[in-house]
């Protein structure tokens, strides 16, 4: 299989073909979530402890994937994989960025990844640019490697927040220690400002000059867990009328994984996402550019819900039930994601 075919398999290219008449290169905006898992969203699982209708409102006007599954359990290895099209371990990518330390009593070998995407990989930014002229941009987390290897030197025009860390070392709230993207006042929401960012794109004269490629990769809802302050009384309210009783933990090997969905933070910090992928598709209708977008929903591993005794008694802060376990684990709960595409012309509402 050619390089192209499988970034159209793997990247969604291969709805250009069949895209509404008229629109011979239509534009893409891809919402990349950090964590989130298949039971996060209402559209999947109604009864969630979650609130994300604006993110249910998009899956019934698109295509949901019921068997939707990441390249792998962890978030470096699948978002190498998204942008090339390729398994992990083709790029020499299968683990985080740097890695997890290999036990010295390991009994397994053990391979030798690399700390950053390389430049010969093509990307979807680089094949669109080069198949089709787009403008490319790119917002948030990338976690593909250092100085070098950023968003701008991977094909994309504009890189808004994307560098080596896997999470805000400052946390949601600025100053996030983020080389990449400068705070505009103390306090500010990142999550926030990388939708700020991603409608200001929206609305350059580039993106009526030529087809577009927006990639908002959210660090929303990585640790650090830290409560999104405009929801996060809304669901202290709802947990405490909701819940009683300590939260239930099940055993996974000589782990343990959370056994309801119950934690106030980790809900606010699903809101900021939903709260953004609503602002960012009303800024499409607003342009006028809906008709003329596909738009794609995913996310790169499974909730964090599986923890060791040591940083944790009653598991991570999510849980995927009725999936198995989750982020780090092969089983579903750790590879199963939410996915929805919206192409006019091509897919389906509802279906």
């Amino acid at each position: 299989m050619s390089p192209f075919r499988k970034l159209v398999v793997a990247c969604f290219v291969f709805l250009l073909p069949g895209f509404a008449e008229g629109a011979d290169r239509p534009n893409f905006v891809f919402f990349l979530v950090d964590d989130m898992g298949w039971a996060d969203i209402a559209a999947n699982n109604p009864d969630t402890f979650y609130e994300t209708p604006n993110i249910d409102a998009f899956a019934k006007s698109g295509m949901r994937f019921t068997n939707g599954y990441a390249a792998a359990s962890i978030c470096s290895p699948t978002r190498a994989s998204i942008l090339t099209g390729r398994h992990p371990v083709r790029v020499n990518i299968t683990d985080y960025i740097p890695g997890a330390k290999v036990p010295a009593d390991s009994k397994f070998l053990h391979v030798e990844d690399r700390d950053n995407l390389a430049l010969e990989e093509t990307t979807i930014a680089e094949l669109l640019k080069e198949k089709g002229r787009y403008t490319t941009f790119f917002a948030g987390k990338w976690h593909l490697g250092g100085e070098g290897f950023y968003p701008e030197n991977q094909g994309f025009d504009f890189n808004i927040g994307g560098h080596e860390r896997g999470g805000p070392p400052g946390g949601y709230y600025s100053p996030w220690k983020n080389p990449k993207l400068k705070a505009k006042r103390d306090g500010e929401y990142l999550t926030e400002r990388l939708t700020e960012e991603s409608i200001a794109f929206l609305k350059k004269p580039e993106t009526d000059a030529a087809p577009f490629l927006l990639y908002l990769s959210y660090y929303n809802i990585h640790t650090p867990i830290q409560a999104y302050k405009k929801h996060i009384d809304h669901f202290s309210e709802k947990a405490e009328k909701q819940f009683s009783g300590p939260t239930p933990v099940i055993a996974e090997r000589n782990n343990f994984s959370r056994g309801r969905q119950d934690n106030p933070e980790l809900a606010s910090m699903v809101s900021a996402v939903d709260d953004s992928v609503g602002a960012i598709l009303q800024a499409l209708e607003e342009r006028g550019l809906a008709e003329d977008t596909v738009v794609v929903f995913f996310s790169d591993n499974g909730g964090l819900c599986t923890l060791p005794p040591r940083r944790s008694g009653i598991g991570g802060p999510g849980c995927n039930l009725p999936l198995r376990s989750g982020k780090g684990w092969l089983y579903e709960g750790g590879i199963r994601e939410p996915m929805i595409v919206r192409a006019p012309g091509v897919t389906k509402a509802g279906t």
